[in-house]
């Protein structure tokens, strides 16, 4: 049974989205090097900017590596954490 996209989470995962591709501009990445580097596809990454993918806490932890980031740092936005 799949629990349905409610608003929030697709505000979130929007969010979370945004955060990623700043963070990879930030670091003059493609989405095709931070893929590379974080061991993740680019489809991926696209589909996480985009918002549409919530991916798994390990990926979370390869993408923040690549980032060379904190993991947290992936759900600050706006000066506020996503709590």
């Amino acid at each position: 049974m799949s629990n349905p996209l409610t608003p929030r989470l697709a505000e979130l995962r929007k969010q979370f989205g945004a955060r990623l591709r700043e963070l990879r501009v930030g670091n003059g990445l493609t989405q095709e090097q931070l893929g590379e580097i974080a061991d993740v596809d680019r489809k991926t990454i696209n589909r996480i900017e985009n918002g549409m993918f919530s991916p798994h806490l390990d990926k979370v932890f390869q993408i923040a590596d690549a980032l060379q980031v904190p993991a947290r740092e992936l759900f600050e936005w706006d000066g506020v954490s996503s709590r």
